[in-house]
């Protein structure tokens, strides 16, 4: 019953060109920045989320309703609230901390490939950071998160991008958006 109340909103939303998005990711990869840049169309240096931040952001002729939630392992029970209605989700990695890559691929595993509420949703990756030395390119990052394996079943893209330099956003945005249509 849950699911199938959850399609039928998430379809007359998109019809309205209105959508909830659920914005992911490990402590301190840039979530909050990017809804901060996508709201303010410029860069803010933001404190680390505690709970969770909900934006409604117009992008194009669209109104999203942008739910940042925290990262930190802790926190992360809140994100299973938020993924009925859902209509796209972005998970924001932290390129270049390589350190961390196995964890966010186990994280993404755990509440993005094997949600059921998540299935038909697009799934934008943002490689964030990439104005940084050492960051890993999008095309590497596939591969070392192993997506090319575990989103078979997904619409799924990975876009590099600096949130801090706003590059790569809009871009990435046009794409998770032109995948809920």
């Amino acid at each position: 019953m849950g699911r199938s109340f959850s399609t039928w909103l998430r379809k007359r939303l998109i019809r309205e060109h209105r959508a909830k998005i659920i914005i992911l990711g490990l402590d301190a990869a840039g979530k909050t920045t990017l809804t901060r840049y996508l709201k303010q169309n410029e860069f803010s240096s933001p404190q680390p989320t505690v709970g969770q931040n909900i934006e409604v952001i117009r992008h194009r002729n669209w109104n999203l309703t942008a739910i940042d939630v925290a990262g930190q392992r802790h926190f992360r029970f809140l994100w299973d609230t938020h993924y009925r209605g859902v209509s796209g989700v972005i998970f924001v990695v932290d390129a270049s901390d390589s350190f961390r890559f196995e964890e966010a691929r186990a994280v993404m595993i755990e509440h993005l490939f094997e949600n059921e509420f998540l299935k038909t949703c697009p799934i934008l990756i943002i490689a964030n950071k990439q104005d940084l030395a050492g960051s890993v390119p999008a095309a590497t990052l596939i591969q070392a998160l192993g997506l090319h394996i575990d989103l078979t079943q997904h619409t799924f893209q990975i876009f590099g991008c600096s949130i801090l330099h706003g590059s790569g956003i809009e871009e990435s945005l046009d794409w998770l958006i032109s995948r809920m249509e």
